[in-house]
């Protein structure tokens, strides 16, 4: 490594060469130093925030005030037809323990609602969109999605069944 040092008198300035030199060493020590604790430290943050997840399961247990997971919805002919609903969800561990705290949301057929499970893992829905069933069709289905932290996302697409009836 070829380094210029600066030799100063009163009159001129001259550069020497010194071939023994190590100028600016301390400087990048310091930067690699610097760069190399920030790697670190990025990467300690990312392995405390991989902790294994932990399985859950959810499923509707009573709809309308009645068990099960079924929606009625009465025919009124052949248009489209809405209809407000309530629902009451249970949320469970792999152990079957129930699981507080967990947002619930119940979606589809233009209709949704959320709530929050608790300590004994059930969460009643009872602000909700109406679910809308076209003139054309006699059922449907609605989404569960449940998510808690220190598990995994739970979805269920045919959690909640609408059919129409007379």
């Amino acid at each position: 490594m070829k380094v210029m040092f600066m030799k100063s008198t009163k009159r001129e300035r001259t550069f020497i060469e010194d071939e023994e030199a190590v100028e600016g060493l301390p400087v990048r020590l310091i930067v690699v130093l610097v760069v190399g604790v920030i790697a670190l430290s990025a990467m300690v943050a990312a392995l405390n925030g991989f902790k294994p997840q932990k399985a859950l399961t959810a499923s509707v247990i009573e709809v309308g005030g009645k068990d099960g997971n079924l929606l009625v919805v009465p025919k009124t002919g052949y248009a489209s037809v809405e209809h407000n609903w309530t629902c009451r969800v249970l949320v469970v561990d792999a152990d079957g323990n129930p699981v507080s705290g967990a947002s619930v949301i119940v979606h589809g057929l233009s209709g949704a609602g959320g709530g929050v499970t608790d300590k004994n893992g059930k969460a009643y829905l009872n602000k909700t969109d109406d679910v809308m069933l076209n003139a054309n069709q006699n059922s449907g289905y609605m989404t569960l999605e449940v998510s808690a932290p220190g598990y995994n996302n739970f979805k269920n697409e045919n959690a909640m069944a609408v059919v129409r009836v007379e």
